[in-house]
């Protein structure tokens, strides 16, 4: 089995893409948000690439079933139900409702994903249910959304930390190449203290200095759902499966 790390999406975007998974994360806040929206109860989310693009697609759906959220730069969006934040995606707000959301570096890392057989979206509220979900196949492609094209310390420490659960479970030969490894060793040395860790990086300081403080607790829950977001067969929207292995 292999597995291969890629920082951006800029790095994967061209490749012939012959993973058989690629799980993408976007942990503040794009795949925890989702993740979080389908635990409360959302029916499934169509990802867009901007607001005008957003409101084309509520167009075509019943109003009233439909939450437009999502933010760019942590700034709330004119006419958007909901911001950005995991927090404001209750079951009172979002329960057997689709979501379009938009999430400008989530959105990116899917799109460039579109070719592998299963797109899944990770965080570290459900990373254990990402692992159960993919099982062992022979390839593996982990994809740090990152911010504007740039390089995110919380994404690849959480792919260190698929990484290393993965090896951890599994018997067999596993290759990595060289993002995969280095991904792994900065998770070990923040392990022990995720939200800490969450706290330091660039993301996580903007966010407290904008009173966003609960959404870094928030991220920092692990294995709090056994609910994996996961591209539609026909790329059009994500819908939720769940871990069967370990129920939460």
């Amino acid at each position: 089995m292999d597995i291969l790390t890629f920082f951006t999406p800029a790095e994967i975007d061209g490749l012939d893409n012959d993973a058989d998974v690629v799980i993408v994360f976007d942990v503040l806040r794009g795949t925890t948000t989702a993740t979080q929206a389908f635990k409360a109860g959302a029916a499934k989310i169509i990802p867009v690439a901007g607001p005008e693009e957003a409101f084309k697609a509520a167009e075509k759906l019943e109003r009233d079933k439909v939450i437009i959220g999502g933010g760019f730069d942590n700034v709330p969006i004119d006419n958007f139900d909901l911001g950005d934040s995991p927090l404001e995606y209750t079951p009172e707000v979002i329960g057997g409702k689709t979501l379009v959301y938009y999430s400008i570096n989530t959105v990116k890392a899917i799109n460039v994903s579109r070719n592998a057989d299963r797109v899944l979206l990770a965080c570290f509220n459900n990373i254990q249910a990402i692992i159960e979900s993919v099982g062992y196949p022979s390839r593996i492609h982990l994809l740090c959304s990152g911010r504007m094209g740039r390089f995110s310390f919380e994404d690849a420490v959480c792919a260190g930390m698929f990484v290393q659960r993965l090896i951890d479970s599994y018997s067999g030969e596993v290759g990595l190449n060289d993002a995969a490894a280095t991904s792994r060793y900065i998770y070990y040395r923040h392990h022990r203290n995720i939200l800490d860790m969450l706290e330091k990086s660039s993301q996580g300081n903007y966010l407290i200095k904008n009173n966003r403080t609960p959404d870094l607790e928030f991220a920092a829950q692990i294995d709090s759902t056994n609910i994996v977001p996961e591209l539609s067969l026909d790329k059009t929207h994500l819908l939720p499966t769940v871990a069967l292995e370990n129920a939460y």
